[in-house]
C-alpha cells in the first residue's frame, strides 16, 4: 500500500469519526442531557463539541476528497489534483454524495440555535450525512438488489455506531461535571442507547460478513477478514468494558464512594473512546481494502464445518440427538450459575451431558486443507475443459488411465492403487480439495510417494483448467452410464457471435434459458416457439467458420464442440446433432440425441420441455456443498 493508500484510509477514518462524533453528540444532548438534572454548563460543552466535530468532519472531509481524486484520476502533482478535483466531485457517485454530505454538515451548526426542533432537525441532518457513507464504498458499487440490502444494513451499523461511539465522549464530559447522581443517572439514561446500538452492530455485522468476507472462509482465510476479526476484538473488548460500567461503577457513583467510581469511570470511558477510534480507523481501512471475496481463502485450521452431514439420512439423527443434548447441557449449566440453589449440581450434569455429546458432534467436522475453500476462477470455461484433457493425458493418464478409471499402465508399480476418477466419490471433493490433491499429491500411511504433487510441474491455471477436464469427463461418464448428470451441472462458458453482428459469453445470457445445438452441416435449428416460451438458441458448429442465421448466435470456439462432447461421454465425431437446455441460472438440465424416445424435433415437445424448465430454475447453492459453483 502506498503512502497515498495509506493517506486516504487515515482521512477516511478521521472524517468518519467526527462524523460519529457529531451524530453521537446530538443523540446525547437529546436522549441524556435533556434530563431535568443535568446543568446549563453541561449543554454549553456538548453545543461546543457539536460544533467542532462538524468543522472537523468539513475540513477533514474535504482533505480525504483531495487524495481520494488522486487516486481516481492518477495525477502526480497538487495542481494536476485540485484541477480533477471539480470532476471527481461533480461526475463521479462518489463526489456527488460527498458535496450532498458537506451541505449537511454546513446546516448542522445553524440549527442549534432554531429554539424550537432546531436540535431534533439537525440530529436528522448529521444522520443523515453519515448515512451516506454506504453509497461511498463497496456497497454503493455493488448496485441491484443486493446493493440496496447492503447499503440499509451498512447505514443502520454506522447509526448504531454513531449513538454508542460517538456517545462516549458526552458521556466522559457529563460525569465530569455533574454531581454524582446526576452522573449515575446520565450513565443509566445512556444505558438503552447502548443496548439498542449494540444489537444493531451485531445483527447487520452478519449480512457484511457475508457479501464482503465471503463468510467464515474468508473471515478466518483472507487478509481482509483478518481486520474484521481485529474490528470484532476491539467490539468485545469495548462491550466488556461498557459493561463493567454500567453494572459495577455506575452503582458506585450513587454509592458511599462516588469520588472513587467518578476517577474510575472516567478512565474507563476513555478507554472506550480509544477503543473505538480503534474500530473506526479498522472500519476505514475495511472501507478503502478489497473485499474479501475477491480472495482465495487461505483456511488455518485442521478441519472445516461439514454442515452437508445433516443431509446425510443415516447421520441426521445422531446428530440431532447429540445438538439437542449439548444445548440442554449449556441450558443447565446457565440456569445453575443463575439459580444458586442448584448450582454445583446442575453444573456437574451440563459438564457430563456436554461430554458425552460432543464425540458424536464431530460428524459436523471433515479434515481441511488451506485450499479447502478455494473456488475455481474458470468459469468451467470450454478452452479450461479441453485444455485440461490434454494435460491429463500428459500428465495423470500414465497411472489414472485413459478414462480415469485407475487403472494405467503405471498403477501396478504404485504404492496404493490410484483413484478411481470416474467414481461417485469423486464428486464429494470440492474444488479446493481437489487443488490441493493435485498440488501436493498424497503420501501411503508409510511415507511412501502414492502420487506426486504437480506443483512444481504445472501452473496455478493449469491445475484449475486440470479439475474442469475432471468433472467435466467424471458428469460424462456418469451421463453415458445412466442418461442424467449426477448432480448440477454448469454449462461450459463460451463466445458466440448474433445474427445481429453482437459478440456474446453465455453469461451475457444469464436470466434466459439457453438451447445449445451442435450441429456439423446444415441442420435446421431454429424451431418456432409459442409466444410464452422464450429461449436463446445457440448454434455450436464442427466447422467454426459457420455463420450465425435467423435469431440464432453460433459459437465461435472451436473447443466448444469438444467440451459438449467430454460432459456427454460422446466421442466428438457422435455428437451431431445433440441438444442441450439451460436454465435462466446456467446449469443444464437435459440432453437429447436424435433417436432418443422423446423428440425434440417436434416444437410442441420442446416447448413443453422449455417451458418445465423455466418453471422450475436450479437455485444457485440449493445443491450439496460439493457442487461446482462459480
Amino acid at each position: 500500500m502506498t503512502i497515498l493508500d495509506q493517506s486516504v484510509v487515515l482521512l477516511r477514518g478521521v472524517h468518519v469519526a467526527a462524523l460519529i462524533s457529531l451524530f453521537g453528540t446530538l443523540v446525547f444532548l437529546m436522549a441524556v442531557a435533556g434530563l431535568g438534572s443535568t446543568s446549563g454548563h453541561l449543554r454549553h460543552l456538548l453545543l461546543r463539541l457539536v460544533r467542532m466535530a462538524a468543522a472537523s468532519a468539513l475540513l477533514s472531509g474535504l482533505a480525504w476528497l483531495g487524495c481520494e481524486t488522486a487516486v481516481i484520476a492518477g495525477t502526480d502533482s497538487l495542481a494536476a489534483t485540485l484541477r480533477a478535483v471539480p470532476v471527481v466531485a461533480l461526475q463521479t457517485q462518489y463526489g456527488r454524495g460527498f458535496l450532498l454530505r458537506c451541505a449537511l454538515l454546513i446546516a448542522v451548526p445553524p440549527l442549534l440555535s432554531v429554539r424550537r426542533f432546531g436540535l431534533v432537525v439537525a440530529s436528522v441532518a448529521a444522520g443523515a450525512a453519515l448515512a451516506i457513507e454506504p453509497l461511498l464504498g463497496h456497497a454503493g458499487a455493488i448496485g441491484g438488489g443486493v446493493g440496496a440490502e447492503l447499503i440499509g444494513s451498512e447505514t443502520l451499523h454506522l447509526l448504531a455506531a454513531g449513538a454508542w461511539l460517538g456517545g462516549l465522549l458526552p458521556l466522559f464530559l457529563a460525569i465530569s461535571v455533574l454531581p454524582h447522581n446526576a452522573a449515575a443517572a446520565a450513565c443509566r439514561s445512556f444505558t438503552p442507547i447502548g443496548l439498542a446500538s449494540v444489537l444493531l452492530l451485531a445483527g447487520t455485522a452478519v449480512a457484511q460478513v457475508a457479501v464482503f468476507m465471503g463468510g467464515l472462509p474468508g473471515l478466518f482465510g483472507t487478509g481482509y477478514g483478518h481486520v474484521a476479526l481485529l474490528k470484532l476484538a476491539l467490539f468485545v473488548v469495548l462491550l466488556t468494558i461498557a459493561t463493567l460500567n454500567r453494572f459495577v461503577l455506575t452503582d458506585r457513583l450513587a454509592g458511599a464512594a462516588p469520588r472513587a467510581a467518578r476517577h474510575y469511570m472516567r478512565i474507563s470511558i476513555a478507554i472506550e473512546m480509544v477503543l473505538g477510534a480503534l474500530v473506526i480507523l479498522t472500519a476505514g481501512w475495511l472501507a478503502s481494502s478489497t473485499p474479501g471475496t475477491h480472495e482465495q481463502p487461505v483456511w488455518p485450521f485442521p478441519w472445516r464445518p461439514n454442515p452437508a452431514a445433516l443431509n446425510d439420512a443415516d447421520l441426521r439423527t445422531e446428530l440431532l440427538v447429540a445438538l439437542l443434548a449439548a444445548a440442554a447441557g449449556v441450558a443447565l449449566a446457565v440456569t445453575g450459575t443463575i439459580w444458586r440453589r442448584i448450582r454445583w449440581p446442575a453444573l456437574a450434569i451440563a459438564v457430563v451431558i456436554v461430554i458425552l455429546a460432543t464425540p458424536h458432534l464431530d460428524l459436523l467436522f471433515v479434515a481441511a486443507y488451506p485450499t479447502s475453500f478455494f473456488t475455481s476462477p474458470t468459469e468451467f470455461a470450454a478452452t479450461a475443459i479441453v485444455h485440461g484433457a490434454r494435460l491429463f493425458a500428459g500428465n495423470c493418464a500414465m497411472c489414472h488411465g485413459v478414462e480415469g478409471r485407475g487403472d494405467g499402465p503405471g498403477a501396478r508399480s504404485s504404492p496404493s492403487p490410484p483413484a478411481d476418477l470416474t467414481a461417485a466419490h469423486f464428486r464429494a471433493h470440492n474444488d479446493g480439495e481437489l487443488y490441493w490433491f493435485i498440488s501436493h499429491g498424497f503420501t501411503t500411511p508409510e511415507g511412501a510417494t502414492a502420487m506426486p504433487g504437480f506443483s512444481g510441474v504445472l501452473s496455478s491455471e493449469a491445475i484449475w483448467h486440470l479439475i474442469d477436464y475432471l468433472r467435466a469427463h467424471n458428469a460424462g461418464d456418469a451421463m453415458r452410464r445412466t442418461g442424467s448428470w449426477p448432480q448440477p451441472l454448469p454449462m461450459p462458458q463460451f463466445d458466440a457471435q448474433c445474427a445481429n453482428g453482437q459478440m456474446i459469453d453465455l453469461d451475457d445470457l444469464h436470466g434466459r434459458a439457453l438451447r445449445i445445438v451442435a450441429a456439423s452441416g446444415d441442420e435446421q435449428v431454429e424451431s418456432p416457439m409459442p409466444g410464452d416460451v422464450d429461449v436463446t438458441t445457440i448454434l455450436v458448429p464442427r466447422n467454426i467458420a459457420a455463420r450465425p442465421a435467423g435469431t440464432a448466435c453460433v459459437a465461435t470456439e472451436p473447443q466448444a464442440w469438444t467440451a459438449l462432447a467430454i460432459i456427454l461421454g460422446l466421442s466428438p465425431d457422435a455428437l451431431a446433432g445433440t441438444q442441450l437446455l439451460v436454465d435462466r441460472n446456467g446449469w443444464l438440465h437435459a440432453a437429447w440425441r436424435p433417436g432418443d424416445a422423446e423428440d425434440w424435433t417436434d416444437p410442441r415437445v420442446l416447448a413443453a420441455r422449455i417451458r418445465d424448465i423455466l418453471a422450475h430454475p436450479l437455485a444457485i447453492g440449493s445443491f450439496a456443498a460439493h457442487a461446482h459453483q462459480h
